[in-house]
């Protein structure tokens, strides 16, 4: 009886409620218009199914943000939510300059920031039925929307770019930037990603090893939302909240409220690694028990000096003897992040091959592969066999009792046999026998026991066969892993020949010439995306859309059969966000290609030496493409399993994704020392003049050092605009121009004038520092790529002062008894120095030597 009252109320208070939040809405903001906090007045999409408006969650903290029209408590968007407005005089409004601001009479609390120009006084913003704040033109251009710069909340019709960053509240009453982050996965991508508080990483959706086939452990709807894959209704939303859930609501209509439909981390164990390396986290255990993480089979909790706490370390050495005892564990999840993914055809096979490399951790072999993986190119979605080795930590573990998972074999020694307890006779117990059961026992003991020791014998001996020979198996299938652990040269011996049946070994597709000459409709000049040192480079399509770059090796340029199989055994064994990633090769009588992920931005070098698109490049973006080629040195110099020396660093091989993010290309003359080895020397020197480092150049000596020198001559380019053979009155090079300029006390007069709106000083100068550091003559005195990573994100109140870089072109027309001849453009250059013979390229060819 008492529910049609209560029901009538709330009627009429959602009326209220709406003629209240319609009394001054506008439906579009033209320039100078004013949206007045005092008089209530909103923005209200055409459909009326978002509101724009000023609200307040604490007293004297208000903010401008849109909401849904039919429950203006649900926040999605804020636009000054670091700068709450403490009156109610505020106003949102379009000023002469174009910009969209809130602002009061003493402050600004939110400008769009745009450069005035043509059409700005023309501007309007309009709040669209996606809850999309966009400021346009009387065109219809767009110069700034919301769905750009969000807040918490993703929202169908936005597009999940890598750079894009889903920010929590600080708490459920403040909106400022919180702790915690939900993005894209920098590293694998493709459906994948990650919430991270400050540089931690909290939880993340793969890249793991379990039994769910859905690899992503995201609910379909809100992958769906996040890839924009199809048309969902309006209200849905994706939510990064302040307690670091990130959750998929959607509208019931039939009760008018928002349902939660899926949420991670759900529980303990879902936050990523909670329990620590080598460790498992057991999802059955309440929180009371103190065994909800324990250590792995082998492991003990033991104090870390480094960092001072306890962490599971194994209680015996198994990169040492002959111990392969492995315990098989059923795991709910695990981390294969720093795993190998190797193909395989069986179990034994598998652990053949963790046996085969560096100190083999564990492995799992999965029989059932992804065919979705297998299309995008990531690893792991065919049959084969997860290798965690050389020190690899075992991360992400989640165990339970009772629950099935899948099963990885982790390595335990076993140090003593199992003794059996001695056996007790019972006294005054004869036993009484016959002289003919003794004699006849006896002679039968005679007879059978050699029988049987000979029969052992001939077993021991071809069982320690079948292990050497398997071992033997091993260690040529760890060669082939690890590619040319000794020397470039040994891996072209081992890999010869090279075809279609290298594929599996290799670890990556051989694709056939008629499909390769398809896709890129029979390598036409229109899908021609430039011209190397090595060769043509075109834009290639498979049916079903897959964009891709085939570098079609030129028959007489400089890389031969060495590089190519160089390049493609090395970078096809990479993984990382700021290198490029090879998706196949091909080989045809001639002709060899390789087929790179598609860059739609081409290289750096299109960017900064041309004067419109320098343009794009702001130094923000600048400084994020220094620290990602920074990123991408530091993984191939230390994090890699191997020491790689790229030897041929240039603007020109540093490649841009759709959101001119920086990737490191073209391995071709890339080296591979070993172990700890810094240095090595070679009698063929090859690459590219003006980044050549001089002990490289003029000694065939080369090291990690030498990549820190090519880095220092791209920076000093990034910053300029000016190529490195730039000459002027006060300078023969770039190099010298720089120096010049530092010695002269006008450092800043080397960045481009395009610059001057949007650069750090600071930056700048510091970039600039470490740019001359990197170039100095001797590699002692040069950092490391780690060295200049911690320069360029630490508040280091002094840096080293820099040495006179090395001239080289100074040095060179030294030499007595030299020979020189060139040309300036397309050039080749000839120079003879005593007995040496010296050819290389001034303009992105390739330089070879010969002693």
């Amino acid at each position: 009886m008492t529910t049609t009252p209560i029901k009538l109320v709330l009627f009429f208070f959602t009326v209220v409620v709406v003629f209240l939040s319609s009394h001054g809405a506008k439906e579009i903001l033209l320039k100078n218009e004013v949206i007045r906090d005092a008089n209530h007045e909103t923005l209200v999409s055409p459909g009326k199914i978002f509101q724009m408006g000023f609200f307040e969650l604490q007293p004297n903290h208000r903010y401008v943000g849109i909401w849904y029209y039919l429950d203006p408590k649900t926040i999605v968007w804020v636009a000054n939510r670091d700068s709450p407005i403490s009156s109610s005089s505020s106003i949102i409004t379009i000023q002469d300059d174009g910009n969209f601001v809130v602002k009061d009479s003493s402050m600004n609390y939110f400008t769009t920031n745009l450069h005035s120009g043509s059409g700005s006084d023309r501007r309007t913003l309009k709040l669209s039925d996606t809850g999309n704040a966009i400021l346009t033109d009387e065109s219809g251009k767009h110069f700034w929307s919301s769905f750009a710069f969000p807040t918490d909340t993703f929202l169908p019709g936005m597009y999940m770019e890598k750079t894009m960053k889903i920010v929590s509240w600080k708490t459920p009453n403040d909106p400022g930037t919180g702790s915690f982050v939900f993005q894209k996965d920098q590293v694998f991508g493709y459906n994948n990603y990650t919430v991270f508080t400050g540089k931690s990483l909290h939880w993340k959706s793969g890249f793991g090893l379990e039994p769910n086939k859905n690899l992503t452990k995201i609910a379909m709807a809100a992958l769906e939302l996040l890839s924009n894959s199809t048309q969902k209704s309006t209200y849905s939303r994706l939510l990064m909240n302040s307690s670091g859930e990130v959750q998929f609501y959607s509208w019931d209509s039939r009760f008018s409220k928002w349902v939660l439909n899926w949420s991670e981390p759900r529980d303990y164990c879902s936050r990523f690694n909670v329990c620590g390396p080598n460790r498992s986290c057991n999802v059955t255990t309440t929180m009371e028990n103190d065994s909800i993480c324990n250590c792995l089979p082998g492991f003990e909790l033991m104090d870390d000096v480094a960092s001072s706490q306890q962490i599971c370390k194994r209680t015996s050495t198994i990169c040492s003897g002959n111990d392969t005892s492995f315990l098989g564990m059923e795991i709910m999840k695990i981390d294969v992040t720093f795993a190998t993914f190797l193909e395989s055809r069986s179990a034994s096979e598998c652990k053949e091959k963790c046996l085969g490399l560096d100190c083999c951790q564990a492995y799992s072999y999965n029989d059932v592969g992804n065919p979705e993986l297998v299309r995008v190119g990531v690893p792991g979605g065919k049959q084969g066999c997860w290798i965690w080795s050389s020190g690899s930590y075992l991360v992400d573990v989640q165990v339970g009792d009772g629950v099935t998972g899948v099963e990885v074999f982790i390595r335990n020694p076993i140090s003593k046999a199992i003794k059996k307890p001695p056996t007790t006779q019972v006294p005054n117990q004869s036993v009484k026998r016959s002289k003919s059961t003794s004699s006849a026992f006896i002679i039968l003991s005679a007879t059978a026991i050699p029988g049987i020791l000979l029969f052992c014998c001939i077993a021991f001996i071809c069982y320690r066969r079948r292990i050497n020979i398997r071992k033997a198996q091993g260690k040529e299938e760890s060669e082939s892993v690890h590619q040319f652990n000794e020397s470039v040269r040994q891996v072209q011996d081992m890999l010869d020949p090279f075809n279609e049946s290298d594929s599996p070994t290799i670890g990556i597709p051989f694709f056939d010439f008629e499909k390769i000459s398809s896709s890129t409709d029979g390598f036409s000049e229109a899908n021609m995306l430039g011209e190397g040192g090595f060769g043509p480079v075109y834009k290639g399509k498979f049916p079903g859309g897959l964009e891709v770059a085939v570098k079609r090796l030129s028959i007489h340029s400089g890389q031969g059969l060495e590089e190519f199989k160089n390049e493609v055994t090395l970078i096809a064994k990479l993984q990382h966000r700021n290198l490029v990633r090879l998706l196949g090769y091909c080989m045809k009588g001639n002709e060899k290609m390789l087929i790179y992920e598609y860059m739609p931005n081409k290289s750096l070098d299109a960017f900064i030496f041309d004067g419109t698109q320098s343009a794009l490049l702001d130094w923000p973006k600048r400084f994020e493409i220094i620290m990602g080629i920074c990123r991408g040195l530091i993984y191939l110099h230390q994090d890699s399993r191997l020491r790689i020396i790229h030897r041929d660093l240039k603007t020109s091989n540093i490649l841009l994704d759709e959101d001119l993010n920086p990737k490191i290309s073209d391995f071709g003359l890339a080296k591979i020392v070993n172990g700890k080895e810094v240095e090595s020397n070679t009698k063929r020197v090859i690459g590219t003049y003006g980044y050549m480092a001089p002990e490289y150049a003029l000694e065939g000596l080369f090291s990690i050092k030498s990549d820190v020198y090519s880095f220092g001559v791209v920076v000093l380019e990034i910053i300029s605009g000016k190529k490195k053979h730039y000459q002027c009155d006060q300078a023969i090079s770039l190099l010298n121009y720089a120096w010049h300029l530092w010695k002269e006390g006008s450092p800043l007069d080397l960045m481009e004038r395009v610059l001057t709106e949007s650069y750090n000083a600071d930056e700048v100068l510091k970039c600039l520092l470490i740019g001359l550091l990197c170039v100095q003559e001797d590699p002692d005195d040069r950092p490391t790529m780690s060295n200049v990573v911690t320069m360029l994100t630490s508040d280091i109140a002094t840096l080293p002062e820099p040495k006179q870089p090395a001239f080289l072109v100074a040095k060179w027309a030294g030499v007595t008894g030299q020979m020189m001849s060139h040309t300036m453009t397309g050039q080749t250059m000839s120079h003879s120095v005593t007995g040496q013979t010296m050819s290389h390229s001034v303009t992105g060819q390739t330089m070879s030597h010969s002693r």
